[in-house]
């Protein structure tokens, strides 16, 4: 056991005057951890100092709500969620049938106030021939004056009800003109290239004037929208650049910049807006959204699955130093 002992004695003085460096259990994993450390330090400095972000974040598009002009019932509805549209396309059509007969009877009623003003251009024509040959006879003493007056509150008559024809036959044709607006009217186009976001109504339902019929996107004008806290609104300028990962495609990165400034906080034009008035009263961070554009976000030659679609959630991260 001596023996044993100064033996053991032995090796540890010479581990313990082996130099550090030379301690491959130990330098090797100390080595490491400063390496990872170091890449820390790294990956921190080149992605998050001097960088602002936020993942209250989605991305947004112009929307039009197509709305019918005229109350009446949907008889065709072309397209379906999802489907892509082009501007002009026909959408929806409501039904005319009713329309129709008053157009009938509309251009039935202009007929007979042409009919109309026919009719009191001859009796207006016959009044001037009667009030000339009164007046003639009146300066020759052939008829009393009273002959005289009477031939001239005819033609006075005569031009008053030539004047009323024609004003007739102007409502007519303008009635008729209403009549054919409201059957273009049913007939409803879209009016941009886009994409059936939401259908609101279906073939047979009776819809109002404005109701919403369909959503449709234009997902050739998207951007981002952000909403970032009040207190990092001091360091945000136009024109920055912004990084974006979409949440969709597994964090794929665009690129983009800074376009607008919000005026107001978000709960400014929510549902019911905070009364800060209040006796109670807790402070919260409130958020301001942020335009982003979005650089060779969408195109014609991408594939449904690839494109960016409104309402995806993103995360930005824009340089602020």
């Amino acid at each position: 056991m001596k023996i044993n002992d100064k033996q053991n004695l032995e090796n540890t003085s010479t581990l313990n005057s082996v130099p550090l460096y030379k301690k491959k259990r130990i330098f090797i994993p100390l080595l490491a951890f400063l390496l990872l450390g170091l890449i820390a330090v790294l990956y921190w400095y080149f992605n998050y100092f001097g960088f602002t972000y936020t993942d209250d974040a989605y991305i947004d598009a112009d929307r039009f709500t197509i709305s019918s002009k005229y109350f009446g019932r949907i008889s065709e509805l072309n397209v379906d969620e999802g489907d892509k549209v082009t501007k002009g396309e026909i959408l929806v059509k409501l039904d005319v049938s009713d329309l129709l007969a008053q157009e009938k009877q509309a251009i039935a009623d202009v007929e007979f106030a042409k009919q109309n003003c026919t009719l009191s251009a001859v009796n207006l024509e016959k009044a001037k021939d009667d009030y000339k040959r009164a007046q003639s006879q009146f300066k020759n003493n052939v008829i009393p004056k009273e002959q005289f007056d009477h031939a001239q509150k005819g033609l006075e008559a005569a031009q008053a009800q030539n004047a009323i024809a024609l004003a007739k036959l102007d409502s007519q044709k303008a009635f008729l003109g209403v009549i054919q607006t409201q059957i273009q009217n049913t007939v409803v186009l879209s009016p941009i290239d886009g994409v059936v976001a939401r259908r609101w109504a279906m073939i047979g339902d009776v819809v109002q004037m404005g109701q919403p019929i369909l959503s449709v996107y234009n997902l050739n004008n998207i951007w981002v929208t952000a909403n970032f806290e009040e207190t990092k609104y001091s360091l945000l300028k136009l024109g920055e650049k912004v990084s974006i990962n979409v949440d969709s495609y597994d964090g794929k990165e665009y690129s983009g910049k800074l376009i607008h400034l919000g005026a107001n906080t978000a709960a400014q034009f929510s549902l019911i807006p905070p009364n800060n008035a209040s006796g109670n009263f807790t402070k919260i961070t409130q958020r301001i959204p942020v335009k982003i554009s979005i650089e060779n976000g969408n195109s014609a030659d991408k594939p449904h699955n690839q494109q960016l679609l409104p309402g995806m959630s993103v995360i930005v991260k824009v340089k602020v130093r």
